[in-house]
């Protein structure tokens, strides 16, 4: 896992100076090693954390034939099939790097390279001859690019945000679309960035600079093609490819452990892992004390499966963590769990290098109490949802932390209110819940999910793998008739808990899910929150510039004089705003 960074020039190089800041500012990505390599019009930069082939795969990497360099960030599972097939159609190798046979793979196969690997990527490859800059970032957007243009239209890219603005020559301007979409989702879509003149790639997308322009084109997405199987014969298959896709996640050269949370997904990815390490794998979960704690369902999953566990117990006096991540964090972000997978991630740091996670079975397996709610609802106290809207509008409605006349109320200059839910899925001729399931898995999932587990991790040096992302696992279970996955009488998940039930108890299996989330409404209630709540939204508010003062401040009085519990997570939103706000104030205007 590495930081990665390519500036194209119409003359020269960048100076020393923005290029060095650049690199600094990825640090924390890879603390193991650097480069440089310059050609000239292009320049590649990366900060390296060593996975594989821990001496020979130095970056950036120059092909051993052809005048063309690569710059990447992520793992490739296939690489040693894929070696060998290149090798066979004439290519030599220098090293037993994963980043060398993306590059042979490029030079093999052109703008069709993305298609031929497996695994989580982003990277940049200049190609001398062609005088371009092809790039790539894997299918469902688990590791990130962005780029933007200087003032002179200098093509910069890099893995975060913060080392286009080191290079000092470019400042952002907040794009108040973005924010609206924030105020609705807690997070910036994975389609756009909070800033009008940063841009981001797009999970599954490819893109090619050449002669100052830059041609963008999809090279995967998830097709519904119904598989007609019997609920039989798709476990036999779900276990078989979820094997290979934890088997294909062991490959490295450092130690790796596992998340155990004690939850279904967490505890699947860590027995099938267990299974083929030969040694007890290493354990990681977080409690929330007397608020809410799984360690004791992890605890009992660790000692059934064998494996080597560590736990830590987080508190309410995490102020000080709280403002260093959300200042880590690119863009505002709000999900309550972000802090504390922080300190899983610190912690897990200590002991590894690289980390699984059950990341993604939600999605694919209909995980989530939304896919059930409208079948639920009380005529009596939801008549309006119950009669007039169908379980995916009601899903919008239901994930909107403020709804869009709440976010017309907010705004201090006109009117910024923004759809954050695509044209084409919006007017799609899909069934309800499959809509909800391809929003999850294309909008929630990389905007949400894949970004904190991204910037948590690499906070702290920790490569997070998720098999259940595996791309050949995800197609076929999104195809399976959604019986399998949930229904009224069985819940939610219903075959992957029967998975599971193979290996734990059927009382551990089918207990009520709780989430990784911290009890945010519970501490927002102590006096230290209260305190540090009441402080960073008062007058001085840097939100203001954009919010309504008066608005803000009628929330925190509803929720810590009234009593008014409802608006616990509008308050939380917007406080993450402003500790985000304030510690990117250098960025922009």
């Amino acid at each position: 896992m590495c930081g990665i960074y390519s500036v194209v020039t119409k003359k020269g190089h960048l100076e020393e100076k923005s290029l060095d800041a650049m690199l600094a500012s990825l640090s924390r990505r890879g603390p193991d090693d650097q480069g440089v390599l310059k050609f000239p019009h292009c320049t590649l930069g990366q900060t390296r954390l060593s996975i594989i082939d821990l001496s020979g795969g130095h970056q950036p990497m120059r092909d051993n034939k052809r005048n063309t360099a690569i710059t990447f960030n992520g793992e490739i599972y296939n690489y040693r099939e894929l070696k060998k097939e290149l090798e066979s159609k004439g290519h030599h190798f220098s090293t037993n790097s994963d980043t060398e046979v993306i590059l042979k793979t490029y030079i093999e196969y052109g703008n069709d390279c993305p298609k031929h690997l497996d695994g989580m990527f982003a990277f940049a490859i200049w190609d001398e001859e062609k005088q371009s800059l092809f790039m790539a970032r894997d299918r469902f957007g688990k590791k990130p690019l962005y780029y933007a243009y200087d003032a002179e239209r200098n093509l910069m890219l890099a893995s975060e945000i913060k080392a286009l603005f080191a290079s000092g020559r470019l400042q952002g301007e907040i794009d108040p679309e973005a924010l609206d979409n924030y105020l609705a989702l807690m997070y910036i879509p994975p389609t756009r960035t909070i800033y009008k003149n940063v841009f981001t790639l797009l999970p599954a997308e490819y893109a090619v600079y050449r002669d100052g322009t830059l041609t963008k084109n999809k090279y995967w997405q998830l097709e519904y093609k119904p598989i007609h199987i019997s609920y039989a014969g798709a476990k036999e298959e779900i276990r078989r490819l979820f094997t290979e896709a934890v088997k294909k996640r062991l490959v490295a050269d450092v130690e790796i452990g596992s998340f155990l949370s004690g939850g279904v997904d967490s505890t699947l990815v860590t027995a099938y892992a267990q299974k083929f390490t030969d040694r007890p794998l290493k354990t990681f979960s977080l409690g929330y004390g007397d608020y809410r704690n799984e360690l004791p369902y992890a605890e009992e999953a660790a000692k059934k499966i064998g494996t080597d566990h560590y736990t830590l117990q987080a508190s309410e006096d995490l102020l000080e963590v709280l403002k260093e991540s959300i200042a880590y964090f690119d863009e505002p972000h709000a999900d309550s769990s972000d802090f504390p997978q922080s300190l899983l991630s610190k912690f897990a740091a200590s002991k590894v290098k690289v980390a699984l996670s059950g990341d993604g079975a939600d999605e694919l397996f209909m995980g989530y109490g939304w896919y059930q709610k409208h079948w639920h609802l009380s005529l009596r106290k939801h008549p309006v949802e119950k009669l007039f809207l169908n379980p995916f509008q009601g899903y919008l409605r239901h994930i909107s932390i403020f709804n869009e006349s709440e976010r017309k109320r907010l705004w201090n200059d006109g009117n910024h209110t923004e759809a954050f839910v695509s044209s084409k899925l919006a007017g799609s001729r899909l069934d309800p819940i499959a809509k909800i399931n391809l929003f999850d898995l294309t909008t929630y999932l990389p905007g949400q999910l894949l970004s904190k587990i991204d910037r948590m991790g690499m906070m702290y040096g920790l490569e997070v793998r998720s098999p259940f992302l595996d791309h050949q696992l995800a197609e076929f279970v999104y195809n399976l008739p959604i019986e399998f996955k949930m229904n009224r009488n069985h819940g939610n998940k219903i075959i992957l808990k029967d998975i599971l039930s193979e290996i734990m108890p059927k009382e551990f299996v089918y207990r009520r899910k709780q989430g990784f989330g911290a009890p945010v409404k519970e501490w927002l209630k102590t006096e230290p929150m209260r305190s540090f709540a009441q402080s960073h939204l008062g007058d001085n508010a840097v939100i203001f510039i954009y919010l309504k003062k008066e608005k803000v401040q009628k929330l925190l009085f509803s929720f810590y004089t009234d009593n008014d519990e409802s608006v616990y997570y509008k308050i939380w939103v917007l406080l993450c705003l402003e500790l985000w706000f304030q510690s990117h104030r250098q960025y922009h205007a």
